[in-house]
C-alpha cells in the first residue's frame, strides 16, 4: 500500500516508547489489515512495533541522520519478523571544524 498517497501515516517525536509505538499503529486507518482480512494471516505486531521502536533509537544515537526511509517495510505473518527491502540514508555533512 503506498501510505503516502492514502496519506496514513502517524507521527511521534523521538524517543518513541512501546506504548506511542502501538498506539501509532492503532491509529491508522489500515491497522485492521494487520489483523488478518479476507483470510489473510495477521502479520507480526511485535516485529513491527520493534522497528518503529528500533528507528526511533538510531534517530536518538545519531543526530547527524537527517533522512531515513525504509520502503517498502515488509511485516510478515506473525512470528516471522519484519524485513526492510530497502533502506535509504542521509546524514549530514560533517563540519570542518
Amino acid at each position: 500500500m503506498q501510505v503516502e498517497l492514502v496519506r496514513d501515516v502517524a507521527f511521534r517525536i523521538t524517543p518513541v516508547s512501546d506504548i506511542d509505538a502501538a498506539e501509532m499503529v492503532a491509529s491508522l486507518r489500515a491497522a485492521k489489515l494487520l489483523d488478518g482480512f479476507r483470510g489473510s494471516p495477521p502479520v507480526d505486531r511485535d516485529a513491527f512495533l520493534d522497528v518503529i521502536q528500533r528507528l526511533s533509537a538510531l534517530v536518538e544515537a545519531l543526530p547527524e541522520l537527517v533522512e531515513l526511509e525504509l520502503n517498502p517495510l515488509v511485516v510478515r505473518p506473525r512470528g516471522q519478523g519484519a524485513i526492510a527491502v530497502d533502506a535509504r540514508m542521509r546524514l549530514a555533512p560533517r563540519s570542518s571544524g
